[in-house]
């Protein structure tokens, strides 16, 4: 008889073996008896987020893509006007307080991954990504 708890739940028909070495078996044991639940539940938990981590890094990857192709038309534009070119505007113009502001929020919201994989965006278009002057205020 189903009852309501199984209604929502999908069956789970379906068996794999793994073998695990000795060291293995006993953290996933420890980790699932943490957690109040079955070792098989728990390794299907873990295969499920490893799912869902590899899909979030794709669209990570995806959208640096993005951001990519997005720097590249900017500065085909960029290098179309007849303004100083952009080494020399890098070299003399100062970033105003609204864009240090802004970098700096931008940062902080940003895991650190994020932020060397757009760093090595910006040396890959060849421009001089922003470092804040002084010594470093924590180890990274």
């Amino acid at each position: 008889m189903d009852t309501e708890r199984d209604k929502g739940r999908m069956k789970l028909e379906n068996w794999v073996r793994v073998r695990l070495n000795e060291s293995q078996m006993l953290v996933y044991a420890a980790e699932a008896e943490a957690r109040g639940i079955p070792i098989s539940t728990y390794l299907r938990d873990r295969l499920a987020s490893a799912d869902l981590m590899r899909e979030e890094l794709a669209s990570i990857r995806a959208a640096m893509i993005d951001i990519g192709e997005t720097l590249d038309e900017l500065r085909d534009q960029v290098e179309k006007q007849p303004i100083a070119s952009i080494d020399e505007k890098q070299a003399t113009s100062e970033p105003s307080a609204v864009q240090i502001e802004t970098l700096l929020l931008l940062r902080a919201m940003t895991g650190i991954q994020t932020l060397q994989m757009v760093t090595a965006e910006i040396e890959r278009q060849g421009l001089k990504p922003f470092r804040i002057p002084g010594p470093p205020t924590r180890s990274r």
